[in-house]
């Protein structure tokens, strides 16, 4: 490159070509620097080209004859390489506009066989006696390609070099870190009588540790391995020393009762003439592995389990989209469609259109939530039926880059038929109690408080709203004649198990009525043995007692009317039966007659009394 320099310097000294003083040196150094000479006129736009010029692009045929005119753009911007074009245009135009600078540029160039040469262009602007630019610029082009293949190959080699040194380095370290630093690899290597050459660091604690063998290069590897395994070692060793490389899982139990997995890759050590001076062992240990393996298969078969043998319907739906991806069996019954149906299937197509909007809202909540939710909604199974489900969502999961959902759908139709016909049952036994005028009660013990139904309220004058239900407020109705009984019943009936005998006594109620009452229960006892709860009902027997009162009277009447019957009655009934009879047979004369018949008219008269008195008691009864 110098020696172009010098020559460049050298032309720009000499005239132009067409001066016959000079025109055989200025010939001279192009051809002896092989260079490609070029004249442009400024003003005129006009270049001129030497032969050489077109015979270092192999070219010879463009020449018409030495210097003669030739048009830029066929000679030199049409053999540009596309992408040195623009800017080998740029700045040769920059140059005519500021000649001062320097002009240096490079460039590909295409030769005749299709390749592409890389030109050093130089050039001056020319400059008559005074200094003053003449408009004309003189320039060469040089072939630059193999000194430019050259220092690329150089430089790259440097760089390749310099790569290479910085890739040994960081290899070594990266090498000696693979052996040295993983935990649960340690690496071997044996010669051919079965003696340490060498191992990583690792399996220094291993050994120890493990084997209970202090290691050192030299030693036989069969006096650090546990007995049972000396057979399987060495058969393994003997395939690597043999020239095979392979792969093999073992396990055993170490000197210390822990069992070990390992997944054991031998290999031969081979020199540089093919000789095989021993065995290198990666030992890699897979215990862990194992035993996540074996966990994550535990905790498949769970979910499986979990999943498929649910009592209620499973949906898991893409969090952002609303899809359903994976259902369980359960959910197929519920819905009546198929697995294959399901899934793919937009969570809202199995819901009523008139849920949609409040269904759709309820799952951007549970999407956006970190704990389980429940809401209580209907869907549509296949046949267009309606059906009341209980939803149970938990906090979004996230699987690689995907967010799922998934939720527990509980059919609600069982239930709430059980629910109503509970309701309906508790409605009758509340009708049944008021029919029967029966109150229940159930009491936790020791403690008093209790549950009243409706009609042990409406028994005792009060309303639900009025009092808390305690046996404090039962016991404070009871009269006093009746409370000291009482109280031994209570105390005998809560230390004993199971039914107890009823008890009949009177209460006052707040309104100052008084009631005939009998109650009667059953005890239960925990699992510490203790009596915690007592169930019983309350019999309002007021009326019964009232009602055996007014028979009683009605009894005592009665027998008033019977004596009446067969005295009262009898007497004068008896009197007027014989005074017809003795006018009935004409056995008295006409004075007696007529005293017979004032006699009959008295009997009469109290007969007549008599069935008076009779009538009268029994319109009382």
């Amino acid at each position: 490159m110098p020696t172009v320099i010098n020559i460049f310097n050298c032309i720009n000294f000499l005239c132009m070509p067409n001066s016959s003083n000079y025109s055989s040196k200025y010939e001279t150094l192009l051809a002896v620097g092989q260079l490609g000479g070029w004249e442009y006129n400024v003003l005129t736009q006009e270049l001129w080209c030497n032969t050489y010029y077109f015979e270092m692009l192999g070219r010879k045929d463009h020449t018409s004859a030495d210097w003669a005119k030739y048009p830029i753009k066929e000679v030199w911007e049409n053999w540009l390489h596309p992408n040195d074009l623009e800017n080998a245009k740029e700045y040769f135009s920059d140059f005519i506009l500021n000649p001062e600078i320097e002009y240096t540029q490079q460039f590909r160039m295409l030769h005749a066989n299709g390749e592409w040469l890389t030109i050093l262009s130089r050039a001056s602007a020319m400059r008559n006696a005074e200094g003053v630019l003449t408009g004309m610029i003189i320039g060469t082009h040089l072939d630059i390609t193999q000194a430019q293949q050259l220092s690329e190959n150089f430089s790259i080699t440097q760089i390749e070099f310099e790569k290479t040194k910085k890739q040994v380095i960081k290899d070594n370290a990266f090498l000696k870190a693979i052996l040295n630093s993983p935990k649960d690899l340690f690496v071997l290597a044996i010669d051919k009588h079965y003696n340490f050459l060498g191992f990583s660091d690792s399996y220094i604690p291993f050994a120890k540790n493990f084997l209970l063998k202090e290691v050192v290069v030299g030693m036989s590897i069969f006096d650090v391995l546990p007995e049972v395994m000396h057979a399987t070692a060495k058969a393994s060793y003997d395939r690597a020393l043999a020239g095979e490389s392979f792969v093999v899982s073992s396990n055993f139990v170490t000197p210390i009762g822990k069992r070990l997995y390992y997944e054991n890759k031998y290999s031969p050590i081979i020199d540089q003439h093919g000789k095989i001076l021993g065995v290198t062992l990666f030992s890699n240990d897979i215990t862990l592995l194992k035993e996540q393996l074996e966990e994550t298969r535990i905790v498949d078969m769970r979910y499986a389990a979990l999943f498929d043998g649910a009592e209620d319907a499973i949906l898991i739906a893409d969090a952002t989209s609303g899809h359903l991806v994976d259902v369980n069996d359960k959910a197929c019954e519920l819905f009546g469609y198929t697995k294959a149906e399901l899934i793919g299937m937009h969570q809202t197509k199995l819901h009523p259109p008139e849920d949609l909007e409040m269904v759709g809202e309820l799952f951007n909540q549970f999407t956006k939530t970190n704990s389980y939710q429940s809401v209580d909604v209907n869907i549509f199974d296949f046949e267009g039926k309606r059906k009341p489900v209980r939803i149970t969502a938990c906090a979004p999961f996230r699987a690689g880059k995907y967010l799922f959902l998934a939720a527990y759908f509980k059919d609600l139709t069982k239930e709430r038929a059980t629910i109503e016909k509970a309701l309906t049952i508790q409605e009758m036994l509340s009708k049944a109690e008021g029919i029967a005028h029966v109150g229940s009660f159930e009491v936790e013990l020791p403690s008093g408080f209790a549950v009243w139904s409706d009609e042990m309220f409406r028994i005792l004058d009060l309303l639900p709203n009025e009092v808390v239900a305690h046996t404090d407020v039962f016991t404070s109705m009871v009269l006093p004649d009746y409370l000291e009984q009482y109280k031994k019943w209570i105390l005998k009936e809560s230390s004993i198990e199971g039914e107890s005998k009823p008890i009949e006594f009177q209460i006052k109620t707040p309104k100052g009525n008084l009631k005939h009452v009998i109650v009667t229960g059953v005890s239960y006892k925990n699992k510490a043995g203790l009596i915690y709860k007592f169930i019983g009902v309350v019999k309002d027997n007021t009326a019964r007692i009232e009602t055996m009162e007014s028979i009683k009277l009605q009894n005592q009447k009665l027998r008033e009317i019977a004596w009446a019957q067969s005295h009262l009655v009898r007497g004068p009934l008896s009197d007027i039966l014989g005074i017809t009879k003795i006018i009935q047979d004409n056995v008295a004369n006409i004075q007696e007659k007529e005293m017979l018949i004032s006699q009959l008219h008295n009997a009469a008269q109290k007969l007549d009394q008599v069935i008076k008195d009779v009538v009268n008691n029994t319109g009382s009864l």
